[in-house]
């Protein structure tokens, strides 16, 4: 397969990534602005600098200075006339462009992302500050990807479309009705998952500034006409299963699939936040074809197969909630990945019971591979 048909194959994954992302954030917040007065908005434009975070031996040498660059955002504001809003503080939805310079222009070129996002509220109903946490998941290109005739020194990116995350801590300081100064400090990370190696991926740290202008109606908070009752505290039991695609670690080389099947227990501490546990297991078809490369013997499934306990955190938005694994493996053959695996992603409740997921697998700061996949609630 040409190198140009695979990425594509990748762009149409990823895009799918960014389609879905956008339509579970969508889902939310239609139901947040759709009965509020119309062509209120916010535009905000920011800059962005920092630095790539040096999370492995083999990316010291691409850091060449400090990166820089800037966004923009359309943000959809919540207006308190479901009763949800202010149990959340008015959350915002939104989207980014963002354009990012990574000092070395001859390996890595340039970052360009679009995402949608969440800010979620930290602090209680304030007419002059928003403190935010911001959660975003889409797409970015990379302008330099890994090519072995043109760009070997690049050894953390393989394609040039990857799945992009942003984590945020922001604020908002409302200078007018209409004019707002923004500032943040946040993390942002870009890979594909090890669709196509190689995939150390890039972890970027920056600080941003910049200002925002809100559109329409400069004092959009209005009143619920109910009270939700408090929150069910429960357990909740569900199931997940998932497949994603592995390259191993030799760039343009055969693809495997990777299953996985977890059990999990959330209890509801609030309207927002879960916490919980639980127990997985995963069959790796690179797992086992990096066994039958240092063996001689024949490999058996149980040599391939791997498990794990985690405990887990997810914030949850109405139906859409931002899960947190940190996990260990009490059963695996092969040495590759460290003892402890993490995942991060999405998750929203189609049904009562009906859950579509998209997570990012990983082992502290490197990804595995991105996992599909539907679970049940019982």
């Amino acid at each position: 397969m040409s190198t140009l048909k695979f990425d594509r194959i990748v762009l149409k994954g990823l895009l799918t990534i960014v389609i879905v992302g956008f339509s579970l954030f969508s889902l939310v917040a239609q139901d947040s602005i759709k009965d509020a007065p119309k062509k209120n908005f916010i535009i905000s434009t920011q800059g962005h600098y920092g630095f790539i975070i040096s999370h492995h031996g083999n990316v010291v040498h691409l850091i060449k200075g400090h990166i820089y660059g800037g966004e923009i955002n359309y943000i959809f504001r919540t207006s308190g006339q479901k009763c949800w809003h202010p149990i959340y503080h008015y959350p915002e939805f939104g989207i980014c462009a963002v354009h990012l310079y990574l000092a070395n222009p001859s390996v890595l070129g340039n970052l360009d992302a679009i995402y949608p996002y969440t800010n979620i509220r930290l602090n209680k109903e304030s007419r002059k500050l928003r403190l935010n946490l911001r959660l975003g998941f889409g797409l970015a290109y990379i302008s330099k990807p890994f090519d072995r005739f043109t760009n070997h020194k690049n050894n953390v990116i393989g394609s040039h479309y990857n799945g992009f995350v942003n984590l945020r801590f922001s604020s908002a300081y409302m200078i007018t009705k209409a004019w707002r100064l923004d500032a943040g400090v946040g993390l942002s990370h870009a890979s594909n998952g090890t669709i196509k190696t190689p995939n150390l991926g890039l972890n970027m740290a920056t600080i941003n500034l910049g200002v925002g202008y809100v559109f329409g109606n400069k004092n959009l908070l209005m009143k619920c006409d109910s009270v939700m009752p408090p929150p069910p505290k429960k357990w909740h039991p569900f199931v997940i299963g998932v497949f994603g695609i592995k390259e191993l670690e030799h760039p343009d080389g055969p693809k495997y699939a990777a299953y996985g099947l977890s059990f999990n227990m959330y209890h509801s501490h609030s309207y927002k936040n879960r916490f919980g546990g639980g127990i997985e297991i995963a069959y790796n078809n690179a797992t086992k074809k990096q066994l039958l490369n240092d063996s001689v013997t024949v490999i058996k499934t149980k040599d391939v197969i791997q498990g794990g306990v985690k405990l887990s955190y997810a914030f949850t938005l109405q139906r859409l909630s931002f899960p947190i694994d940190f996990g260990m493996y009490f059963y695996k053959s092969e040495a590759e990945n460290d003892l402890f695996f993490h995942r991060i992603g999405i998750r929203y409740m189609v049904t009562d019971h009906l859950i579509a997921n998209i997570t990012l697998l990983t082992h502290w700061a490197r990804a595995d591979y991105f996992e599909w996949g539907i679970g049940y609630e019982f």
